[in-house]
């Protein structure tokens, strides 16, 4: 047995080495250290702190009409926008002004100055008239197109030139002229763009209703495959929040993030081609709605209301979070002085245009042409929602336009239920029941009348457009294809009616038009389809070369009898007519709804 082997080896290396020493052999056999105990694990890594959150934010507005804002100044305008975005820069120095479109048409001023009063407004919005303001971004409305001949296209671009902010026309094709330059081709005017705020890519890309298609444009691309291609695109390039600037109806908006967009938060959804964001235009009433978690934002018109949104981007890489408020603009909240004086500015210049044309004194737009012993309701959330004692009385003498004697056609009717005696359209006396329906959107005065003066002011801006009026021809079955396409859609449209010589109930949950009643000299009756009837109506609403007709395609200019004169004018001579003791129309329950108290004329087949 090998001795050394079979002992402990450290006494078996302790005898190996002294045996080699008594024989003179040198060596040297280490002798193993001891084993440390294990020292102790190190702590886990503590998870890094998740980026933060980061906030931008956005002032919007849509559908400007008046730079000095309604009822005298005293709500809404540009001057207090100014003050809104001052205020909301202390905290938000990046914010982002978007504008969803018209302002160029078709205000009382943009007749003689055709825009620029708007952009040299518009452009001291950032509190420098001089600088380029490139967090100011702005969108075609379908006004915007107003002036559609071919040779217009060189007043647009002047208008874009001019201004110190962007334009967007994401889905607007402009036509090219003989050089093969786009007719419209400013340099401030792109398809899409990409800002820095709050520390997020913001991208932004607009789309336009088709709704007016002037001789210099070619062609608007279809709204999903435009919204789908540009957010790809912001997104390529970086864009971490994509806003869409859209001027078109509300239920166009929400469709279109239906189609294009998952719920937020699904897990695998592909939004690649989704917007985060939509800021419209073209209601002219505030809305607010939700589709997929995402929103569709509107202010009120003239910018007596703006958005404020907060969106923002966590730091953990969940979807935006987006928070807005709905800001009045009335009298609690101060005009900027500058924007203020240059908005009063250019209503003197165009009051004293205005009044030179006529041959009058300056101050000619203010000086009555009759009186109101009752406030009149103008106001758009009235006067495109519901039936209005202004609308009733305009409707009222529309029933009078065909009358004879010529005299007597400017005179409003003294009684509730009406006949037709226009002879001249038929050859002989006729007694077919008369109506008489005018869209609201042509009555644009934006603002309820006190009782006293009606000035020409008024009376101008209540008409921003030629308003000749023609006799039809139709039968019932049509009407009641008239009363169903001014309910549809609502509210706030500008296609809602106002109407005389008939009645009908509006269930505004079912969007329905019911019990339409004909009001004639013997009282309301039930209308039937083979009704044959005469219709007094703006030439708008029959005539395709005048427009998109407001969706009254059920109307035809061969049913037209007789053409005959402009409204604003019988309204200027009903007016002057009635002197001293004015005119006082009251609701008479023509458009019964449940949300407005008040009689109602309808009948129950």
């Amino acid at each position: 047995m090998n001795l050394i082997r079979t002992l402990p080896a450290a006494l078996a290396a302790t005898l190996l080495t002294s045996a080699l020493l008594a024989t003179g052999c040198v060596a040297f056999v280490p002798v193993p250290a001891a084993v440390p105990e294990a020292a102790p694990a190190p702590p886990p890594a503590a998870a890094p702190e998740p980026p933060p959150d980061r906030t931008f934010a956005v002032l919007a507005i849509n559908d400007v009409y008046r730079i000095e804002g309604v009822e005298d100044g005293a709500r809404g305008g540009l001057a207090r926008v100014r003050t809104l975005r001052a205020e909301l820069e202390a905290s938000h120095p990046d914010l982002l002004l978007l504008h969803a479109g018209d302002f160029l048409f078709p205000s009382f001023a943009s007749r003689t100055f055709r825009g620029a009063q708007m952009v040299d407004v518009l452009n001291l919005l950032d509190g420098d008239k001089a600088a380029f303001d490139e967090r100011m971004l702005v969108t075609f409305g379908n006004h915007e197109f107003d002036k559609g001949d071919l040779d217009d296209a060189a007043m647009l671009d002047r208008r874009i030139e001019e201004s110190a902010f962007h334009w967007l026309g994401s889905n607007v094709d402009f036509a090219t002229g003989d050089d093969g330059r786009p007719l419209v081709a400013a340099h401030n005017l792109g398809r899409r763009a990409l800002r820095d705020a709050g520390g997020v890519k913001v991208g932004i890309f607009s789309l336009t209703t088709e709704g007016t298609r002037p001789e210099y444009v070619s062609g608007f691309e279809p709204l999903e495959e435009t919204a789908r291609r540009e957010t790809e695109a912001l997104r390529r390039a970086g864009a971490e929040v994509v806003i869409a600037l859209t001027h078109l109806e509300v239920e166009q908006d929400v469709d279109l993030l239906r189609t294009l967009c998952e719920p937020v938060g699904l897990p695998g959804g592909d939004d690649a081609g989704c917007p985060d964001l939509v800021i419209g235009g073209h209601d002219h009433d505030a809305q607010a709605r939700e589709v997929e978690g995402r929103w569709v934002l509107k202010a009120d018109a003239d910018a007596v209301s703006a958005n404020v949104v907060e969106i923002t981007l966590p730091g953990d890489g969940g979807p935006p979070r987006v928070e807005h408020r709905l800001v009045e603009l009335g009298s609690d909240v101060a005009p900027d002085p500058a924007v203020a004086a240059a908005a009063d500015a250019w209503g003197r210049l165009h009051d004293h245009l205005f009044c030179s044309k006529l041959g009058a004194a300056d101050g000619c737009l203010g000086q009555a042409l009759g009186r109101t012993r009752v406030r009149l309701v103008a106001e758009e959330l009235n006067i495109r929602r519901f039936e209005t004692n202004l609308g009733d009385w305009i409707a009222d003498l529309m029933l009078t336009a065909f009358d004879e004697p010529e005299e007597r056609r400017a005179a409003p009717p003294a009684g509730r239920y009406l006949e037709a005696p226009p002879a001249q359209a038929a050859g002989k006396p006729d007694r077919r029941p008369l109506v008489a329906f005018i869209n609201s959107g042509s009555l644009r005065l934006n603002q309820d009348l006190p009782a006293g003066e009606v000035t020409r002011q008024d009376v101008e801006e209540l008409f921003a457009y030629p308003a000749p009026l023609v006799l039809l021809e139709i039968d019932g079955a049509t009407l009641k294809k008239v009363a169903a396409r001014a309910v549809d859609g609502w509210s706030g449209n500008g296609w809602w009616l106002q109407i005389a010589g008939f009645a009908f109930r509006h269930d505004p949950r079912a969007g329905t038009a019911a019990d339409l009643t004909l009001l004639t000299a013997d009282g309301p009756r039930p209308l039937r389809d083979g009704d044959r009837l005469l219709a007094v109506t703006q030439r708008y609403l029959v005539d395709p070369e005048m427009g998109n007709q407001d969706g009254y395609r059920m109307l035809s200019p061969k049913q037209i009898l007789v053409a005959r004169g402009d409204l604003k004018e019988m309204v200027i001579d009903a007016l002057r007519q009635t002197g001293e003791a004015g005119i006082a129309p009251q609701l008479e329950g023509r458009i019964c709804n449940p949300l407005q108290e008040g009689p109602c004329l309808a009948v129950a087949p």
